[in-house]
Parts: C-alpha cells; sequence; structure tokens
C-alpha cells in the first residue's frame, strides 16, 4: 500500500426492509452507522465483519463526496450527523488526508470487480482455474511484484488464511511463505 491509497474494509450486512424482505449487499465499515440511521439499528445485521478490503484514494474529500452522491439529497442530513465535520470526519475515520474533492463517479463494474467472487458466481476463479489446468510455470522464472488486492486474491486461491483488511507487507510475507513452502515440496 502506498500513500497514495488506504485500505478501507467492506462488511456484508443484510437490511431487513420488511417483514418479508431482506437485502444483503457489501458496504463500508463506515457507512454502517448512515445505514443505521436510515433503516433502524435493529434492522442492520453484520453477517461478516471483514467480507473484504478495498484500496481507495487517500483522499478523505473525494470519499465524503462519493458518501454525499450514493445517499443523495434525501439522506445528506443522515450523512452529515454521522460525519458532522465532513471531510475532517472521513479522514480521521479512514486515516486519510483531507484532499481537495476529486471525485468521479466509478461505474459498478469497477466496484464489482474489486469484490472478490460469491458462491457460484462466474468469471475470475474459473478463468484462473483454467489458466492453472492450461500447464505448469518455470518455477524459476522471476515473479512481478504483486498489488495488494492480487496478493490477497492469490492467498486466497492459495487456501492461506489472512485478515481482509491486512497491510501489503504482511500478506507479501505470507504469499512468500507459502511459494516458498510449495517449491519446497514439489519433487521431494
Amino acid at each position: 500500500m502506498s500513500n497514495d491509497t488506504v485500505v478501507v474494509t467492506l462488511q456484508q450486512i443484510a437490511i431487513q426492509r420488511s417483514s418479508e424482505v431482506t437485502i444483503t449487499d457489501s458496504f463500508f465499515e463506515h457507512e454502517v452507522p448512515i445505514l443505521e440511521l436510515i433503516h433502524g439499528e435493529d434492522n442492520i445485521t453484520v453477517l461478516n465483519d471483514d467480507y473484504h478490503a478495498i484500496e481507495l484514494p487517500n483522499n478523505g474529500a473525494q470519499e465524503y463526496q462519493r458518501l454525499v452522491t450514493k445517499y443523495g439529497d434525501k439522506y445528506r442530513p443522515i450523512v452529515d450527523q454521522v460525519f458532522p465535520r465532513g471531510i475532517a470526519d472521513v479522514a480521521k475515520e479512514l486515516g486519510m488526508v483531507q484532499g481537495r474533492d476529486t471525485f468521479s463517479k466509478q461505474s459498478e463494474a469497477v466496484v464489482e470487480s474489486r469484490l472478490p467472487a460469491r458462491p457460484g458466481q462466474k468469471g475470475r476463479q474459473q478463468s484462473a482455474n483454467a489458466a492453472q489446468a492450461g500447464g505448469t510455470a518455470d518455477v524459476s522464472e522471476e515473479q512481478p511484484e504483486l498489488s495488494h488486492a492480487e496478493l490477497r486474491e492469490e492467498l486466497t486461491r492459495l487456501g492461506v488464511e489472512h485478515k481482509g483488511n491486512a497491510p501489503k507487507a504482511e500478506l507479501q510475507a505470507l504469499y512468500d511463505a507459502a511459494q516458498a513452502g510449495a517449491h519446497g515440496t514439489l519433487g521431494g
């Protein structure tokens, strides 16, 4: 993780909309108080508090603007209630610099591409399996440096347990250890 990004935890949340309707989705940890005020604290259930982590730009103003845009004018007072000092509170909560407002809305495809595959979901996992089935890799090849997200993905693929919000250095150490362990057992 560089100074340009901050790792933010996503939680899997169930929102009880009525006695018959429950919505399950992932939200950033700092959005949960907003959801609790909108839907009622009793109607929000955290299913997984460490569902995934995503690197966001280190810019509190941009994240605050994303929240304001996401929840719109109708819920702006609630966003302001949770973060009364606006950008300063968001930046403090997430460990970001306050920054300038350079917000541009990400497409849903970009956000979805950063989430882990859900059970039964087709996509990245199948392509990874197909790549593995295609042949063997030369162990002596120099591996390019993996990004924070790629390290998490590789550790998950290798079955190595790790925290979703673990720093890149910790993930790299786990990955290196897993690679050394895997290479040490080959042919022996």
